[in-house]
């Protein structure tokens, strides 16, 4: 619920995001070289921690032969009580919804009152209290025809706001929350001398639609790959051929649902050692493959995840770092210049001071948190993105073959 909340405000809400960043060099770092703990006893830990739920009943064969008459009692008793519970997300959710405009409220406050055991702080803030059981007053126009509209779950509401198509966007009002009106960047020049340089320094005929790219220079493949590792084409080759084989592997056994379930553990277990709950959540994001090689280790996979990348003469370690430095080179080469623009403005300290007033010190934290996250999603250099920018076309075809999600770890988010 939470988390759904921070994803509207990130999408919707216009806050100017100045607060200091520090670079965490190594905050995100994925040791593939760590003393694996025992994983059955943590998964037994982790249950025992968050025993609001009965995972005998999670997935339909782990179902007992007889059904749990205790379980059953706990879930008549908790169906029974009409009291509110304090949430310990209470306060964060009462500051997202501040950020929001009230127009979004009818579609969200619904949501909200379905939600068992959460406390009346939040249900009763004026405009979440009048949405209890009501349809919103306004969706969006290609919804209006639609038979039974009015049916559909409370969860679906945001999606059928005008707000989320784009339209109506005039009438939104967001909160005032600064202090001082944003200071904007001024406008630059480019010179014509800078311009007539380029065209002489490139072959322009060589990047008009239609043209076919520059062929890759291969190089020497670098076999025991590292961190630190410069990238080759041949590297990239041999990545792009894994590709196929990895298909291969989600497809064995129940490999992808265990890896999937480890998810969890793992970041519980980061938890454990101090790891903030965000950075240890936005580790497999800013290191998809690394995290992957992770995962496949802690599930005893290792030898079995061999025999698929063993084809391009990978270990699991070496195609972990590879891969991800051909992601991150892949993503960077994928986003416009404006994006690319903010992020050298947001890594060096553009992006500082003045932060929103109405901010909580634990609000300033996540979003200092997301944004070195942000930042180290795309953290390259300039050489691996010029050795992978030539198979650029073949990478956005066979990475899409993955899904956006491979084993549960996101590897093309953008």
């Amino acid at each position: 619920m939470k988390r759904f909340l921070l994803v509207l405000m990130f999408l919707f809400s216009a806050t100017n995001v100045r607060a200091q960043l520090k670079e965490y060099d190594h905050a995100y770092d994925i040791d593939l070289k760590e003393e694996i703990p025992l994983v059955w006893r943590l998964e037994k830990e982790y249950r025992k921690v968050n025993d609001d739920y009965d995972w005998k009943y999670d997935y339909n064969w782990r179902l007992p032969s007889a059904f749990n008459y205790k379980f059953k009692q706990n879930i008549k008793d908790f169906g029974s009580i009409e009291k509110r519970f304090e949430s310990a997300d209470e306060e964060d959710i009462l500051n997202d919804l501040r950020h929001l405009p009230k127009a979004y409220y009818p579609y969200i406050g619904p949501m909200l009152h379905n939600i068992p055991g959460l406390s009346g702080k939040v249900l009763d803030l004026p405009g979440i209290k009048e949405t209890k059981n009501k349809f919103p007053d306004k969706i969006a126009s290609r919804f209006k025809d639609m038979p039974d509209i009015e049916f559909a779950s409370p969860e679906l509401y945001i999606f059928i706001s005008p707000y989320f198509w784009g339209e109506d966007l005039q009438s939104l009002e967001y909160p005032q929350i600064y202090d001082q009106q944003p200071e904007y960047l001024p406008n630059i020049r480019i010179s014509p001398k800078f311009i007539t340089y380029l065209h002489n320094k490139v072959n322009i005929d060589n990047y008009f639609n239609g043209n076919n790219p520059p062929q890759p220079s291969m190089g020497v493949r670098n076999y025991y790959a590292t961190k630190e590792t410069p990238l080759s084409g041949a590297d990239v080759r041999a990545f792009i051929e894994s590709l196929a084989e990895l298909k291969k592997f989600r497809l064995q056994k129940d490999y992808e649902i265990r890896l999937m379930m480890l998810d969890s553990i793992i970041q519980y277990w980061d938890e454990k050692k101090g790891i903030n709950s965000q950075v240890a959540y936005y580790k497999n994001v800013v290191n998809p493959c690394q995290s992957i090689a992770r995962k496949v280790k802690w599930a005893g996979l290792q030898n079995e995840f061999q025999k698929y990348i063993g084809k391009q003469a990978f270990g699991v370690d070496d195609w972990a770092y590879t891969c991800d430095k051909v992601i991150k080179a892949y993503r960077l080469a994928s986003m416009p210049r404006a994006f690319v623009a903010s992020l050298r403005l947001a890594k060096h300290g553009y992006f500082y001071s003045n932060p929103p007033q109405d901010y909580t010190e634990k609000e300033k934290e996540q979003l200092r948190n997301y944004l070195e996250a942000l930042i180290r999603m795309y953290e390259t250099n300039q050489d691996d993105v010029d050795t992978v920018r030539p198979f650029f076309y073949e990478l956005q075809e066979k990475l899409v073959d993955l899904d956006t999600a491979f084993l549960g770890t996101p590897i093309i988010l953008p």
